[in-house]
């Protein structure tokens, strides 16, 4: 029930800062109509503080303004389908709190890096997927009992086939991808045309940062050597409805927004109909 508390609530775009942040900027989020996608990166502080009343009461706040609450799941050194159990429990233990979190803070879907390893031989792909559906069916079966949607985002893979094989695998009506623009220009082997179509209405959420193409550096939006203009076409074509997540730091995404409305990006949508 909790998780349901923001999902009347239709937002464009939204930002991207840590739990510990988040109070900062309730504001601008409020007043500029905007969501926000928590990240919770910080395994320790996951793992070890019990701070649920303080997480729902941030969740209550962040309903009573309208700010409609996406969560980013850990992501530094976690693997499902490791082939050490060690790494795969930390994995899943890691995971499990970050949906109990969202769950708390009513968060609508939640985002999760696969943790595959795309420099290790192809033929390794079937055992680190049969490793890894323990963990993914379990943090489906978790996430869809609070009320969300697990979202795989893509980072270091090279095409779509690891989340598309992975989808595969899991019950679709509480699964869907992120498609982080950024990653698949700077890490991908294929066309950004090929990241659209085949991962397609699946898309819930769009992750939005600029790069000079090679580096993952978070860029402000019109900083880099990304074409925005074609980007956003290929967005509002593609998943209309998705979450548009701003992603880097709070005062980069607001000059990243303003320069979206100046440039007229977040206009083509009228256009495309």
């Amino acid at each position: 029930p909790s998780a349901s508390r923001g999902q009347a609530v239709s937002q464009r775009f939204a930002l991207s800062t840590s739990f510990a942040d988040v109070g900062r900027y309730l504001d601008p989020l409020a007043e500029k109509g905007l969501g926000v996608e928590v990240t919770l990166y910080d395994t320790e502080w996951l793992l070890t503080l019990d701070r649920t009343t303080t997480v729902r009461k941030l969740g209550d706040e962040l309903a009573s303004r309208g700010i409609a609450v996406t969560v980013h799941a850990p992501i530094f050194d976690l693997n499902p389908g490791s082939l050490d159990p060690a790494i795969r429990k930390h994995t899943r233990r890691c995971w499990e709190r970050a949906i109990g979190f969202a769950g708390a803070l009513g968060a609508r879907m939640i985002n999760f890096h696969t943790g595959h390893h795309p420099l290790l031989p192809e033929s390794t792909f079937p055992g680190w997927l049969a490793l890894s559906l323990e963990t993914w069916e379990r943090v489906v079966d978790l996430t869809a009992d609070a009320g969300m949607i697990l979202l795989l985002e893509n980072m270091f893979e090279a095409t779509p086939q690891v989340q598309l094989e992975l989808l595969a695998q899991l019950e679709p009506r509480h699964a869907g991808f992120t498609l982080d623009v950024a990653h698949a220009y700077i890490y991908g082997s294929v066309s950004i045309d090929a990241w659209w179509s085949q991962l397609g209405p699946a898309i819930r959420e769009v992750h939005l940062h600029d790069s000079d193409g090679f580096s993952d550096d978070h860029l402000s939006i019109g900083d880099g050597a990304l074409d925005w203009r074609r980007i956003f076409e290929d967005l509002f074509r593609t998943a209309p409805d998705a979450v548009k997540v701003i992603e880097m730091p709070v005062e980069a995404g607001l000059a990243s927004l303003r320069h979206i409305k100046s440039a007229g990006y977040s206009d083509l949508q009228l256009e495309l109909l």
